[in-house]
């Protein structure tokens, strides 16, 4: 047997690397016009460069990271689709700005993801980001607020107050009665618990959960302040598949 070449070894590494991501797709589960199907595996030709060529997902830590691609709904109102996906063969990374974007030669779409799996996603990997900096985040009654730009607010405890002023802040909770208020500019609230309400600045994208008196989550409202009649500066709650003020 001849021995392995420089060139074979890398590619057996690239082989061997496989990474779980999050994808966001179309109301069609396309992206940038290519059909997709849960199951089945994607390859691509050429070099792999991130924003170039290959096939793009944002780390699974950072599931909020997909809404700087995809809106929670596209401007005609049909809801984004997400999914957990495997990439591998050749892998390229781009960070910007804390948030890495990841592009790979090969793509297997695992599973598709309801937008209510979605926000637990990114409700988890908020609280587990901010964990240890202040502020109990799964605590009951939290108070949390911050400043700083591209803040990660993360809360599962029930009755949570959160604020914040700084551009492009990622805010979730999964407790019920969250009051959320975002001040900064292009801001992401989604809330998974009862009786949330929430508050942006114009282009802030919220999606709030809506529960029927069983106790039981029947779908999201979402939407952009400044589009569709919702105003800034107002505490929407969901209603009737809307968003409608508190």
């Amino acid at each position: 047997m001849a021995p392995k070449t420089k060139q074979d070894q890398q590619a057996q590494t690239e082989a061997a690397e496989q990474i779980v991501s999050i994808k966001a797709f179309d109301h069609e589960f396309k992206c940038r016009g290519h059909q997709f199907e849960v199951g089945k595996t994607y390859t691509v030709s050429g070099e792999v460069r991130a924003c170039r060529n290959g096939f793009h997902a944002v780390d699974a830590s950072d599931p909020l990271h997909a809404w700087d691609f995809y809106p929670v709904v596209d401007d005609q109102g049909r809801l984004t689709r997400y999914a957990e996906v495997l990439q591998g063969g050749s892998i390229d990374k781009e960070t910007q700005d804390g948030k890495t974007k990841i592009a790979s030669g090969s793509l297997t779409v695992t599973v598709e993801l309801s937008l209510p799996d979605f926000i637990r996603r990114a409700v988890d990997a908020v609280v587990k980001a901010v964990r240890g900096k202040g502020d109990d985040p799964a605590g009951i009654y939290a108070r949390i607020g911050s400043s700083g730009y591209g803040a990660q607010i993360g809360s599962s405890g029930d009755g949570a107050r959160i604020g914040s002023s700084g551009y492009g802040a990622r805010i979730g909770s999964s407790g019920d009665g969250a009051r959320i208020v975002a001040e900064g500019q292009k801001s992401v609230i989604a809330s998974g618990g009862r009786n949330a309400t929430a508050t942006g600045t114009d282009g802030t994208w919220i999606s709030l959960a809506e529960f029927n008196a069983e106790g039981e989550c029947v779908g999201f409202a979402s939407g952009c302040i400044g589009r569709d009649g919702l105003k800034v500066n107002t505490a929407y709650r969901a209603s009737g598949g809307k968003l409608v003020e508190a």
